[in-house]
């Protein structure tokens, strides 16, 4: 059989599509799996954040009582980590964390006091939790953090 010169040519060309095909769908799927990756990374960042604003707004509204020696109360750290970790302040068994892997030793709250140990401000942060976002995991130093106005009601007296 007798083949033209433009059959030769496209004889010749018959694996080239299979080839380019191959070495850009493997530099696409990086390019998305790397957005997801991101993406969902952001996602996680942001589901902290919520989670330290609410603990903050939480924490500066509440009563804090101490033996006006600037030491917090159990309870009330307690109910902050669970504001921040699970959204509620009593989560049950079955509760789980806004992001996974969050635990409420994860949450440190630090209140600025005065001379006289009143509180004026509060502080709710993560301090050293990592993201797991499915290729990698990015660890996060002391963020999210917010800081607020102490605005709820002191008593130097423990009760």
């Amino acid at each position: 059989m007798i083949l033209s010169p433009s059959q030769r040519r496209q004889r010749g060309r018959r694996g080239n599509v299979l080839i380019e095909f191959a070495l850009c769908g493997s530099l696409l799927i990086t390019f998305f799996a790397v957005i997801f990756q991101l993406g969902y990374a952001c996602y996680q960042y942001n589901q902290l954040a919520n989670g330290v604003r609410a603990g903050a707004r939480f924490a500066s509204m509440q009563k804090i009582s101490n033996g006006g020696n600037g030491v917090l109360n159990d309870a009330y750290i307690n109910e902050v980590r669970n504001v921040v970790v699970y959204g509620t302040r009593t989560p049950s068994d079955a509760s789980t964390p806004i992001v996974p892997g969050l635990k409420v030793a994860n949450v440190e709250i630090i209140v600025g006091w005065d001379a006289k140990f009143t509180p004026k401000t509060v502080e709710v942060r993560i301090k050293n939790f990592t993201i797991d976002a499915l290729f990698t995991k990015f660890t996060i130093p002391d963020k999210p953090r917010l800081q607020m106005p102490f605005l709820g009601l002191y008593s130097p007296v423990n009760s």
